[in-house]
C-alpha cells in the first residue's frame, strides 16, 4: 500500500502521487485525468479521448482562411 498527502495549491488542494503509482498507471507530467467520486473514494483514471469528441472540438475552433489566391512567385507552379 502506498501513502499520499494532501497539500494546499493556491485555492485548491493537491495530492502528490508516488512515483511507483505513476509508473504503474503509465502516467506522465501533463496527463489529463478523469476524476469521479465513488462510494466516498476519489477515483482518478487516465483520460481516454474519443475521435468523435476531438473532431467536434476542432469544429468549434475558428478556421483561418487559406491564402492561395495570390499569383505564383519565383519558380513556383500551382
Amino acid at each position: 500500500m502506498m501513502h499520499a498527502s494532501v497539500a494546499r495549491w493556491g485555492n485548491s488542494l493537491a495530492v502528490r502521487v508516488p512515483k511507483e503509482a505513476v509508473r504503474s498507471a503509465g502516467l506522465r507530467e501533463g496527463a489529463t485525468l478523469d476524476l469521479t467520486v465513488e462510494n466516498g473514494a476519489i477515483v482518478l483514471r487516465p483520460r481516454r479521448f474519443d475521435i468523435k469528441d476531438l473532431v467536434a472540438a476542432m469544429a468549434e475552433v475558428a478556421q483561418l482562411p487559406l491564402i492561395f489566391d495570390v499569383a505564383p512567385r519565383g519558380g513556383e507552379v500551382w
